[in-house]
């Protein structure tokens, strides 16, 4: 028996230091699973009333992906035989289509959805050498639109661009990047639907449910046939200065929760890609709905962001749920002299 004491003590010992302390501190907002959300739903609508917070940094960072840089279009890509696969959380995902319960789905690429006439279009800004991709895709990164600064190429830039990678504006595509979240994939559907295309969808989860459904991969690079892009620029999709300016539109801010309270043109909504995002893919539409509820859907709407990437997610939710919605830049705003909090008349 007390040769058994040491080992008792030692368990009680364990026990005592794994039991849980009924001090044990809340959440802001209280305890209970809505405690973060209440806390969340109070600092938003603080941060909505007239009164800025100080001392806050207004930079803003561009999310890309998770592998190493990748190669613009035009540039030699070395290949390997074997197959390396970027790492994911291994929950396996069903292939099956949700464009049925958005509004206009038309816009969403089901995994599994892939017709022979389709262009697949890889658009994530790194990528390491042999990383696998969806079979057939081409390669083109998404910051091969954009200057230095961030800002959108000439719409000539944007046509050569497009043409030298095989893509026509007549062709169906299909664009998608490693991370759904990055906003790579949304930006590019942006982008050729502002250019004129019709027919171009973005795959729903991006290459992180597709090979979390088991689909195949491949790693040769797959190259087109150059074509002639003609562009017919849809204007409607990036909004002007005078536009925002006229009051005509509501706006919504994409930035983070910091840049909001710091500085914000006054009666924007704060809407940013976190809110319309759920486990790496875009929520379904009762929870969109919910998110989107302040808006009033027979207005147009201006997102507006640091970045197109984050901008063009908030976006891309509001086009399925049925809004007009269209691009701003915070920058552009900036360029005008109007850098502090502003209400639009």
């Amino acid at each position: 028996m007390k040769k058994d004491l040491p080992v008792l003590w030692e368990f009680m010992l364990v026990a005592m230091i794994l039991m849980p302390s009924a001090s044990a501190v809340c959440p802001l907002g209280g305890c209970g699973s809505s405690g973060n959300d209440a806390w969340l739903q109070s600092a938003q609508e603080f941060l909505s009333s007239d009164v800025p917070l100080a001392g806050l940094s207004q930079a803003g960072s561009v999310q890309t992906g998770s592998f190493q840089a990748g190669e613009p279009v035009g540039t030699a890509v070395k290949t390997t035989g074997s197959e390396t696969v970027p790492k994911v959380a291994t929950d396996f995902v069903e292939p099956k289509s949700r464009t049925g319960l958005f509004p206009a789905g038309e816009l969403l690429a089901p995994l599994e959805s892939f017709s022979s006439r389709d262009v697949i279009v890889d658009v994530s800004n790194q990528r390491s050498e042999g990383e696998g991709h969806i079979k057939g895709a081409i390669g083109v990164p998404a910051k091969s639109f954009l200057l230095d600064d961030g800002s959108l190429r000439p719409v000539s830039d944007l046509a050569a661009i497009l043409g030298a990678a095989g893509i026509s504006q007549e062709d169906a595509v299909i664009v998608y990047s490693d991370s759904f979240s990055s906003g790579e994939a949304t930006f590019v559907l942006w982008l050729l639907r502002y250019l004129g295309q019709d027919d171009v969808k973005a795959l729903d989860g991006g290459l992180e449910d597709w090979i979390k459904a088991s689909l195949p991969l491949e790693t040769k690079k797959n190259v087109r046939s150059p074509a002639n892009y003609s562009p017919s620029k849809g204007s409607e999709l990036l909004a002007s200065y005078d536009f925002v300016k006229s009051g005509a539109a509501q706006m919504v801010d994409a930035r983070t929760f910091q840049d909001f309270g710091n500085a914000r043109i006054l009666k924007a909504y704060f809407i940013n890609p976190e809110q319309v995002l759920e486990s790496g893919k875009l929520k379904d539409a009762a929870s969109l709905t919910d998110t989107f509820a302040k808006l009033d859907q027979k207005k147009p709407v201006e997102v507006y962001s640091n970045d197109y990437f984050s901008a063009s997610l908030v976006w891309y939710a509001l086009q399925l749920m049925g809004f007009d919605s269209r691009l701003y830049t915070w920058e552009d705003w900036q360029a005008h002299g109007e850098a502090k909090v502003y209400e639009i008349k």
